[in-house]
C-alpha cells in the first residue's frame, strides 16, 4: 500500500502497521518454539497483549452500543472485527473461550495445523530407533504444538488490542430487543461468574463455527475414541490410528499421524475419495492424486465401509491394548466378513453441525434451515435486518478460507468499505454474490493442510471444458 493512498486515514495506517508487527513477532516466536531447545524469545513490550477482557471489575470499559457485535472468535469472527476496526468502526467480540486457553476458537483447524507443523519438525521414527520412549516423544510433540498455539493466540490478542476491540469471555444470547438507536440486544453471561451484561450492535455477526457429528455406533470416551475436536486431548503416542471419514479433516489427520510414525487406516463410506471431495469443488484429478499420496505414505484405505461395532478395552487400561473395530456395508447393514480393524486410537471425521444451541436465534426471529444452519440471503444477512452470519454456522463447505472470505464480504455490506486500502477492500464486481461462497465451489478458495499443503481457487478442468474453455485440444482451465 502506498503512503499516498493511506495518508487520508492515519489511524488506519497506524492500526495496520501495529497488526503487521504483531504478526511478524508471533511468527518469529512460533519459529523459535520449534527449535530443539526452548526459545528465550519474548514479545516486545510494544506488542505484548494486555488481557483485553471484560471482568467484573472492569465492565466500565464497555460501551453500551457498538457498530458491530461479533459472536465467535475463530478466523471468521476475528476477520470481521478487524475489518470493522480498520474502517473506523467500533466492534466487540463475544466468545466462550476458556480462561486457561490462550488461543481463540476454531478448535479443529488451529490444533491440526499446529500438530502438522510439529510433525514436520520431529522425526518420530528416528527417535524411536534411538531408543527414546514414546512417552518422551509425545511430551515433546505436545510441548511444541502448545507453543505454536500459544503464539497464535498472543498474536490474535495483540491484533484486537491494537484495534481497541474488547473480548468478552462468555456465552451470547440474542433477545430480540432493540436499543433506542436501533441496535440489536445481545445478552452476555461471563464464564467465570453468573454475572451478565447487555450490549447492543447496529450490526451483529454470528460466527460461532461448528461441532463434529458423532456416529451413533461409536462409544466415544475421549481417551481412545475421539471426534475431530476432542482428538486434541489425546494423551499418548499411538502405534496405530483408525480414522473414519473422507473429507479434508480426515485426510489432514491421516497424513499428520502417518508423519508421526503411526500406522494409519482410513475408513471411507464411499467408493473413492473423489466422491466426497468433489462436493467442495476439488478437481477429481486432484482428489485421485491425494488418494495416491496417502497410499505412498502407507495409509491403508478401506472403501465402501462404515463402523458396525467398536469393542474397546476398559477405560484407563494399558494403551498398548488395541480397539477392535468391525465394519459393515453402508446402506445394507451387512457385515464385512473377515474385516476387523485393530487400532490403538479411533477418530471420526464424518461431518460437522452448526453451533447455534443456546443463542436463542429462532426466538429472536433468526430462522434456521432444515439442516440446522443459519439461513441467509445473497448478502449473508439472516431473516432479521442487520444480523449476518458467516463461516461454518452456514453449513458446507466449512473451510476457514471460505469463512474469512464470507467475513470480508459481510464487512463490505455492513460498512461499505469503499475506500481502497481498507482491510478487506476488493475491486468492485457487479456480479459478485457473497452467497456463492456457500453454493458455488468455483468461487471460494480451498486450502488442504496436508503434507505437502495444497490450495487452489477457480475452475476445475471439468467445469472449464463444460464452459467451452480449452479448445479442441482437450485442455482445461485451472485455479
Amino acid at each position: 500500500l502506498s503512503l499516498r493512498m493511506m495518508a487520508p486515514s492515519r489511524p488506519l495506517f497506524i492500526f495496520l502497521a501495529l497488526w503487521a508487527v504483531t504478526q511478524c513477532m508471533a511468527f518469529t516466536g512460533a519459529f523459535h518454539s520449534l527449535l530443539p531447545h526452548r526459545s528465550m524469545l519474548a514479545l516486545s513490550p510494544l506488542v505484548r497483549p494486555r488481557r483485553h477482557v471484560a471482568r467484573l471489575g472492569g465492565l466500565s470499559m464497555l460501551r453500551n452500543e457498538y457498530d458491530l457485535v461479533v459472536v465467535g472468535a475463530g478466523p471468521t469472527g476475528l476477520t470481521a472485527a478487524l475489518s470493522a476496526a480498520s474502517a473506523g468502526k467500533t466492534a466487540v467480540i463475544i466468545d466462550a473461550t476458556p480462561k486457561k486457553q490462550v488461543q481463540f476458537s476454531g478448535p479443529t483447524g488451529l490444533y491440526s495445523k499446529a500438530l502438522r507443523d510439529t510433525a514436520k519438525k520431529i522425526d518420530v521414527g528416528v527417535l524411536r530407533n534411538m531408543g527414546v520412549r514414546d512417552t518422551a516423544v509425545w511430551r515433546q510433540v505436545q510441548e511444541m504444538t502448545s507453543e505454536v498455539l500459544k503464539e497464535s493466540g498472543l498474536s490474535n490478542l495483540a491484533a484486537i488490542q491494537a484495534g481497541n476491540i474488547p473480548h468478552l469471555r462468555g456465552t451470547a444470547r440474542l433477545t430480540g430487543e432493540k436499543s433506542e438507536g436501533g441496535g440489536h440486544a445481545v445478552d452476555v453471561t461471563f464464564l467465570e461468574t453468573d454475572r451478565s451484561v447487555q450490549v447492543y450492535g447496529q450490526n451483529v455477526l454470528i460466527a460461532t463455527g461448528s461441532s463434529p457429528w458423532r456416529v451413533d455406533t461409536v462409544p466415544y470416551d475421549d481417551e481412545r475414541v475421539f471426534d475431530s475436536d476432542t482428538i486434541k486431548t489425546l494423551g499418548f503416542l499411538p502405534k496405530t490410528v483408525a480414522i473414519v471419514g473422507a473429507g479434508i479433516i480426515a485426510i489432514e489427520y491421516a497424513k499428520i499421524f502417518s508423519r508421526l510414525d503411526c500406522k494409519v487406516t482410513l475408513i471411507v463410506r464411499g467408493k473413492s475419495l473423489a466422491t466426497a471431495l468433489t462436493r467442495i469443488g476439488i478437481d477429481p484429478d486432484i482428489a485421485l492424486e491425494l488418494q495416491r499420496d496417502l497410499c505412498l505414505n502407507k495409509v491403508r484405505i478401506i472403501f465402501d465401509a462404515e463402523i458396525d461395532e467398536v469393542q474397546a478395552p476398559p477405560k484407563g487400561s494399558d494403551t498398548n491394548r488395541p480397539l477392535s473395530i468391525s465394519l459393515k456395508q453402508p446402506g445394507t447393514g451387512a457385515k464385512k466378513p473377515n474385516l476387523t480393524v485393530k487400532s490403538h486410537v479411533l477418530m471420526t471425521a464424518t461431518g460437522r453441525q452448526a453451533n447455534t444451541r443456546g443463542l436463542d436465534l429462532e426466538a429472536a426471529g433468526v430462522e434456521l434451515d432444515k439442516g440446522g444452519n443459519v439461513a441467509v440471503d445473497g448478502l449473508l444477512q439472516t431473516t432479521l435486518p442487520n444480523i449476518y452470519a458467516s463461516g461454518d454456522v452456514l453449513g458446507p463447505p466449512s473451510l476457514a478460507s471460505t469463512g474469512i472470505e464470507q467475513a470480508l464480504a459481510v464487512s463490505r455490506t455492513m460498512f461499505g468499505m469503499e475506500t481502497e486500502g481498507t482491510f478487506g477492500w476488493r475491486e468492485p464486481d457487479t456480479n459478485y454474490d457473497p452467497r456463492s461462497l456457500m453454493s458455488d465451489p468455483l468461487k471460494y478458495p480451498i486450502g488442504i493442510w496436508t503434507l505437502p499443503e495444497m490450495a487452489f481457487i477457480g475452475s476445475t478442468k471439468a467445469s472449464a471444458l463444460e464452459n467451452g474453455l480449452g479448445g479442441g485440444g482437450g485442455g482445461g482451465g485451472g485455479g
